[in-house]
């Protein structure tokens, strides 16, 4: 089934068409999802999110570490309390606010209540798991044996029947590109991975530099292929932001170009598996084994590095790489360096050395399924965009735990600069491209409306979910939100048409505000003029205050 067919009717679709007296929606259209940025521009929308405007913003921010803990056979331990754990950042006691036992018990698709055909939303399926695995074949970072040893290996794994929590199936090519939503059929996986194609050129390298393709010694990275790779992660953490609990990204590739975080230094050893002694990562983040990487250069992609670190840690992200290039004569220490640094401070472990890459498979997706979630508030409410280390011990001896290292702290309620906003508006822009996957940053529902007659527009009314929206309080007592809805159209051959964007801005009294979260939705609508002709759309919501994106997609007959 492509991907694009993918949707349910969740939640009848009441209060599409909830008004206020405070709502204000303007709308525009344009060739590009640029739109979206250009229809900020109006006196209304910077009024909104003036930098001389006093906003009263959260000083407070929620880290979630999750935390995978064995016993020294490597069984999980499932009886540990609250008050076995300590958490330190930065070397300072951390007061827990949350704690919870996860454990992944055959979790199904979330049940929907079925409206009607004309009713679209990105709401996610297994909103209820406690584990998802996304398994990401990486075929823009290897060479022909590369590419080849990962995907048979893939195929055998999966034909062998296994049974797997809800697992993804992604492909890094020319560009990210979905092959399989969230399943637990194994064979479904193993069908889309058999008719997938690379389209990637060969590189052409000697034996040794083909074992490691970013090795000071062999030929490094185009800077290109290193931009889609963090384009590539940027978007999954989109995709994955809407799913609750753990994520396991498994990367199969045969070289692993990106270092998102600086070297840390332990007291003790962290836990880690494959073949041969943990290595320190080379270089701090940003493009791993590059020598000549300088912040502030041309082609320098440490901010985008870190955004996306974050990114996947606010997400839940744990990065599992497995090394497709097997045993290899080279050493490969900045590529293992690198590998090893992705999985320890994300809370991952890393597979290296080692033909059998089944073995890397089948023990990444089993791990993680059982883990604890801790919560606290940091006690430094200095934001100063520096990375700060996380420390977790427990009084259970003989235990090894595993979790994401720190964080950077970026302050969440910095206003957005010109370069931010052009940043959302590419990214937006990116998100409603056809091929692109759904979005969950912001949950909504969508109805569409086909006209009765060739003359009218096709109509759109979402319905937006306020628990995912970044309200703001202002100086005048007022919850203000200010959101972009956009609609998307493309031939049924894929073919860009066209786009329609509206911007909604809100200030609400605390009653009215009060009332929304209590089961309201957040009204937005957008009408496009289409052709006679059948249309796949892709719906998408922005919300500029949180920088969050949420995506769906859908179709329409216009007579």
């Amino acid at each position: 089934m492509p991907w694009y067919t993918r949707w349910r009717t969740l939640v009848p679709f009441f209060a599409l068409l909830i008004t206020a007296p405070s709502y204000s929606q303007s709308g525009g259209a344009s060739q590009s999802g640029a739109a979206a940025e250009q229809q900020s521009s109006s006196p209304q929308q910077e009024t909104a999110v003036s930098p001389s405007t006093t906003v009263l913003r959260t000083t407070t921010r929620l880290v979630v570490v999750d935390v995978v803990t064995v016993d020294s056979k490597g069984e999980p331990v499932p009886d540990l309390k609250e008050d076995d754990f300590t958490i330190l950042e930065d070397g300072k006691p951390q007061k827990i606010s949350g704690f919870s036992f996860q454990h992944a018990n055959g979790a199904a698709r979330s049940p929907g209540t079925v409206h009607g055909t004309n009713v679209f939303t990105n709401t996610p399926q297994y909103k209820d798991a406690s584990c998802l695995n996304v398994i990401l074949l990486d075929t823009l970072n290897a060479d022909l044996g590369g590419k080849v040893s990962a995907k048979d290996h893939l195929l055998k794994y999966l034909g062998s029947g296994p049974a797997i929590q809800p697992t993804a199936l992604f492909a890094l090519d020319t560009k990210l590109t979905m092959l399989s939503d969230f399943t637990t059929d194994s064979k479904l996986l193993m069908t889309v991975l058999e008719d997938f194609k690379p389209h990637t050129a060969n590189r052409v390298m000697d034996v040794y530099t083909a074992a490691s393709p970013f090795e000071l010694k062999g030929s490094p990275t185009s800077e290109r292929s290193q931009e889609t790779t963090v384009q590539a992660l940027e978007t999954l953490a989109r995709a994955l932001s809407g799913y609750p609990g753990r994520k396991n990204l498994l990367w199969l590739s045969q070289a692993f170009p990106i270092n998102f975080f600086p070297e840390i230094v332990h007291d003790d050893a962290m836990p880690h598996s494959g073949h041969g002694a943990p290595f320190p990562s080379t270089y701090g983040p940003g493009i791993a084994g590059n020598p000549n990487f300088k912040s502030g250069e041309p082609g320098d992609f440490m901010a985008a590095v870190m955004k996306v670190a974050n990114q996947l840690m606010n997400a839940q992200v744990a990065v599992y790489p497995i090394d497709a290039a097997g045993l290899s004569k080279e050493q490969r220490l900045n590529s293992i360096g690198t590998m090893q640094a992705m999985a320890e401070q994300t809370g991952g472990r890393v597979f290296y050395n080692n033909n059998d890459l089944e073995l890397g498979i089948r023990s990444s997706i089993n791990d993680g399924s059982t883990y604890y979630t801790l919560t606290y508030y940091p006690s430094n409410k200095t934001w100063d965009g520096r990375f700060r280390k996380i420390a977790i011990t427990t009084t259970r001896p003989g235990t090894s735990l595993r979790y994401r290292q720190g964080y950077y702290a970026i302050d969440p309620g910095m206003p957005a600069t010109k370069k931010d906003s052009d940043k959302l508006a590419r990214d937006f822009s990116q998100a409603l491209t056809l091929d692109s996957p759904a979005s969950t940053g912001v949950i909504f529902l969508a109805g569409v409306e086909r006209p009765s007659e060739s003359s009218k527009p096709v109509t759109v009314n979402f319905a937006i979910d306020p628990h995912t929206l970044g309200f703001e309080r202002k100086d005048d007592g007022l919850q203000h939100i200010m959101v972009s809805c956009a609609v998307a159209a493309f031939s049924e051959k894929g073919s860009f048409v066209k786009e329609e964007v509206s911007n909604v801005t809100a200030a609400m009294k605390a009653d009215e505000f009060e009332k929304m979260m209590k089961g309201q939705q957040f009204p937005c609508k957008r009408t496009i003029n289409l052709k006679s002709g059948s249309y796949n759309l892709t719906l998408g919501v922005v919300d500029r205050n949180s920088r969050l994106i949420g995506t769906t997609t859908a179709w329409v007959k216009v007579p």
